[in-house]
């Protein structure tokens, strides 16, 4: 069976391409994001299970639920009923903000910190990567106290590795 994303993917650049005919990116983001989010809800769940329940009736109730407001984002949910592919909705998401990213030129960094990190700290670390790379930049915030201090921030494939467990780690692979 083909991976999610594999399967996602064709359906992410048609929304892209319909999004951008529309001049709402940010409105067909919002809406496959809620999507993705309400599908994984226990209540639509069971509804997604009814099999008593009709495709069009189904798609209506997850539009609604997901806020798709034009004519085009409904149809393009029942579109992913229809070909039940409702199941790689995240992987849609995910794909689709990928496309939107790399459409508007903005970094999506993630950044994992051994402490929480006020909104001073965050903007400090967005403008060191806005003047690094020269876009702007996205960013999502974990916590994991294990860095034991420091951040590790991933952008893409490239990894920015300033904690002190990352220095501690480099430390002991240079005294072996």
């Amino acid at each position: 069976m083909a991976e999610p994303s594999t399967i996602a993917r064709p359906y992410a650049e048609a929304a892209f391409q319909q999004a951008r005919q529309a001049a709402d990116l940010a409105g067909w983001s919002r809406m496959i994001a809620r999507l993705a989010a309400g599908l994984q809800d226990p209540a639509t769940k069971r509804l997604l299970a009814n099999p008593a329940l009709a495709s069009d009736k189904l798609s209506l109730a997850l539009a609604e639920v997901c806020g798709a407001y034009s004519g085009e984002q409904k149809n393009f949910i029942q579109l992913l009923v229809d070909n039940e592919r409702l199941g790689v909705a995240s992987a849609l998401a995910e794909a689709f903000e990928t496309l939107r990213n790399a459409h508007e030129q903005v970094l999506d960094a993630h950044i994992t910190s051994a402490f929480a990190m006020d909104a001073l700290q965050q903007q400090s670390i967005v403008d060191v990567l806005k003047h690094k790379y020269g876009r702007n930049v996205k960013v999502s915030v974990d916590i994991d106290d294990a860095l034991i201090g420091g951040v590790v921030i991933r952008i893409g494939d490239e990894l920015i590795d300033a904690s002190i467990r990352g220095k501690v780690s480099q430390l002991a692979d240079a005294l072996r």
